[in-house]
C-alpha cells in the first residue's frame, strides 16, 4: 500500500522550472542566466542556432549504435539513460495544447572502435565526442567507447521539461567536446566512517554525471581495516568496526564493476608506513614502539601514539605486505596502486632505541633515509606485482628517489599547513624532476564554512595559474583530485558534502581554462543541482529558490525504486 501511495503521489506531480534567488535583496545575483538544457561541465565547443523546440516521446525515441560486437558497456548505459532522460509519465492538470513542434526519434551513436568492447577504462582512454542535433536525429561521433558515455551524458542534459510539461531540447545544437585534463578524480575515505556499497555505487553514478573518471579509494586507515582480506583474515578481523562493516572482496569487485560500466577507474590506496593501527592490531610486531623518558609504549598526545607506525627495519614486514598488496592487485584491475606514504611522522622512529642503533649500522645519518629505504621497498614489490604507484607527495619531499613511471599526488599547502610552501611551488618542483602529477591541496571538500558559497573557491582554482615550466612541463600535471576525508561524513551526509561543491571542480578539470566565471556559471550550476536532485542524489542548495518537484528524484534513492536501487533489499 505505501509504495502504492507514493507511485501515485508522482503521477500527480507537475513539473516546474528551476529558479535561482539572491540571498539577500543587497546582494544582488550577477551574470547572465543560462537557457535551461544547458550542460555541465560545459562543452570544449556549443553552438546552438536555432529557436525550435523537438519534442521527445518515450515510445517513439530510440538509441542506436553501430558497434559490431556485443558490448555490455554500450548496451547498459543506453538502458541506464533512457531511464534518466525519461522520467515516469507526468499528469498535467493544465492540459495546454502543444504549439508546433518536430520530434526527436533517435540518437544514433558512431563509435570509431566499433570491432572491441574494451575490459576496463584506463589511464589514457580517449573521453572525446561530438555531438549534432539536428531536424528528427541526433549524431553522437566518438573514437572509443568511453568517449561515447561522456556524449549520452551530454545528451541527457540537453533534455528538459518546457511550460506544457513536455520532455524538449533545443534544435540545431553542435557540441565539440573533449576534456581537458585526462584525469579527473574524486577520493573517497572509507576508514573514518564505513560508507555502504548501495551508497558507493550511487557516487560512482553522481561522478558518471560529471565526467569525472577516477575513484580513489583509500579503503582503510588508522581507525578500521573493512577490506576483507584472504590470505590474512585476522588483518580484517581485528579492524574492523563490526561484521557489517567489511568489504567482502564480492563487495569490491561489485564496485569495481559497476565503476566500470560508468566509465570510471577505481584506484585503491593502501596507506603505509603511517596510519597502520588497525592493521597493527593483527602484527603489533611490526609496529614501531614508541619511547619516552626511557619507557616503551608511551604516547605523547598530539605528537604520536603508544605504537604508531611500521616498523622499517623488520625485515618481516615486507613479505606481508607483498602478499596484501597482492590481493589488492588481484581484486582491482587499475594498474595503478595508491601507496599513501603521507604524514610520516619520525619521532616515533626518533625514541625507538633499537631503530637508532639498526641506522648506525646502515650508516644512515637521517630519518628521510629510514623513509627510503622502506618507500623504495614497497615501490618495488609494486613494480615485480606488474603495476604502477601514486604517492602522497611527502615521498617525493622526503627525498625519496622514484621511479619515473610514478604519480605524486600533491596535497600541501601554506593555507593548511602554514609552515609548507604553495600547491604551485610544489607543482612546479615536482614536474620539473618528470613526475606525473596530481593536484588535490586546493580540493579538501571536506572543509565546510557558513556563509560563503564554497564552489566559488573550488570552482576560481586554475591548476597551472602559476605555473612556471615549459609546454612539455605542464602535460604532467595530469589532471586533479578531490578529497572528502571521512571524520564527520558517513552514508547519511555524503551527497550533500560533495555536491555540488565537487561539480564546481568537475567542470575545472573538464573544461576549457576560459569557462571561469562563477557569476555565469552559478545558473548551469544550479540547473545541473536540480538534475541531481531528480536523479536521486542529495545535492546542496546553490542559493535561494526553487528546483520544481525534485521530491520525485528524492525517491529514487529508495528501496522502492527498480531502476536506481543499488542493492538495498526488497521491502514488500
Amino acid at each position: 500500500m505505501l509504495k502504492l501511495l507514493i507511485v501515485l503521489g508522482f503521477l500527480i506531480l507537475n513539473i516546474v522550472q528551476a529558479k535561482l534567488y539572491y540571498i539577500e535583496v543587497k546582494y544582488p545575483l550577477l551574470g547572465k542566466e543560462s537557457p535551461p538544457g544547458s550542460p555541465w561541465p560545459m562543452p570544449h565547443f556549443i553552438n546552438g542556432t536555432s529557436d525550435q523546440i523537438l519534442l521527445l516521446r518515450k515510445k517513439k525515441f530510440q538509441i542506436k549504435t553501430n558497434l559490431e560486437v556485443q558490448c555490455d558497456i554500450v548496451s547498459e548505459n543506453v538502458k541506464h539513460y533512457r531511464n534518466v532522460i525519461f522520467p515516469p509519465k507526468i499528469y498535467n492538470p493544465q492540459r495546454k495544447r502543444l504549439r508546433e513542434h518536430k520530434y526527436l526519434n533517435v540518437l544514433s551513436i558512431n563509435i570509431a572502435q566499433s570491432k572491441e568492447c574494451p575490459k576496463y577504462p584506463h589511464s589514457n582512454m580517449d573521453e572525446s565526442y561530438n555531438l549534432t542535433i539536428s531536424s528528427n536525429e541526433a549524431k553522437l561521433n566518438a573514437n572509443s567507447v568511453w568517449g561515447a558515455l561522456r556524449g549520452l551524458e551530454t545528451f541527457s542534459q540537453l533534455t528538459y521539461f518546457d511550460t506544457d510539461n513536455k520532455l524538449v531540447m533545443n534544435d540545431s545544437t553542435v557540441i565539440i567536446d573533449k576534456p581537458r585534463f585526462v584525469y579527473r578524480g574524486l577520493l573517497v575515505d572509507t576508514a573514518r566512517h564505513f560508507i555502504p556499497v548501495p551508497i558507493l555505487k550511487k557516487q560512482i553514478d553522481a561522478m558518471a554525471y560529471h565526467k569525472l573518471n577516477v575513484l580513489h579509494w583509500h579503503i582503510v586507515d588508522d581507525q578500521s581495516f573493512p577490506f576483507e582480506l584472504k590470505t590474512y583474515p585476522n588483518v580484517t578481523e581485528k579492524g574492523k568496526y563490526s561484521d557489517a562493516h567489511v568489504y567482502t572482496q564480492n563487495d569490491v569487485k561489485s564496485i569495481v564493476e559497476h565503476a566500470r560500466l560508468r566509465g570510471i577507474r577505481v584506484i585503491p590506496e593502501f596507506d603505509t608506513p603511517g596510519h597502520v593501527e588497525s592493521f597493527g592490531r593483527a602484527f603489533p610486531e611490526f609496529i614501531t614502539v614508541c619511547w619516552k623518558d626511557g619507557k616503551p609504549y608511551q604516547p605523547i598526545f598530539g605528537v604520536q601514539g603508544a605504537a604508531e607506525i611500521i616498523n622499517p627495519t623488520n625485515e618481516y614486514v615486507y613479505p606481508v605486505l607483498k602478499d596484501i598488496l597482492t590481493e589488492f592487485r588481484d581484486v582491482f584491475p587499475d594498474e595503478y596502486i595508491h601507496l599513501g606514504n603521507d604524514e610520516v611522522y619520525y619521532e616515533c622512529w626518533k625514541s625507538n632505541p633499537d631503530i637508532a642503533k639498526w641506522m648506525e649500522k646502515m650508516n644512515f645519518s637521517d630519518y628521510h633515509h629510514l623513509q627510503a629505504y622502506y618507500s623504495s621497498k614497497l615501490l618495488k614489490i609494486v613494480q615485480d606485482l606488474d603495476k604502477k604507484s601514486t604517492v602522497w607527495q611527502d615521498v617525493y619531499d622526503n627525498g625519496v628517489d622514484l621511479q619515473k613511471g610514478t604519480q605524486i599526488q600533491i596535497w600541501k599547502d601554506s593555507s593548511i599547513l602554514p609552515e609548507h610552501g604553495t600547491w604551485s611551488d610544489y607543482l612546479n618542483k615536482v614536474t620539473k624532476d618528470g613526475y606525473a602529477a596530481i593536484l588535490s591541496s586546493p580540493w579538501y571538500i571536506n572543509f565546510i564554512s557558513y556563509g560563503y558559497q564554497e564552489w566559488y573557491k573550488f570552482y576560481k582554482v586554475e591548476p597551472l595559474a602559476n605555473f612556471t615550466g615549459d609546454a612539455e612541463q605542464a602535460k604532467l600535471l595530469i589532471g586533479g583530485e578531490a578529497a572528502i576525508w571521512s571524520e564527520y561524513v558517513d552514508g547519511g551526509n555524503l551527497d550533500s558534502r560533495l555536491w555540488p561543491r565537487l561539480s564546481a571542480i568537475a567542470e575545472r578539470l573538464w573544461s576549457p581554462a576560459h569557462v571561469n566565471d562563477p557569476e555565469e556559471a552559478k545558473f548551469r550550476l544550479d540547473e545541473q543541482r536540480c538534475r541531481l536532485l531528480r536523479r536521486g542524489i542529495v545535492a546542496a542548495p546553490i542559493l535561494n529558490g526553487y528546483c520544481g518537484n525534485y521530491e520525485y528524484g528524492m525517491a529514487k534513492s529508495n528501496i522502492f525504486d527498480p531502476v536506481f536501487n543499488y542493492g538495498w533489499p526488497n521491502v514488500q
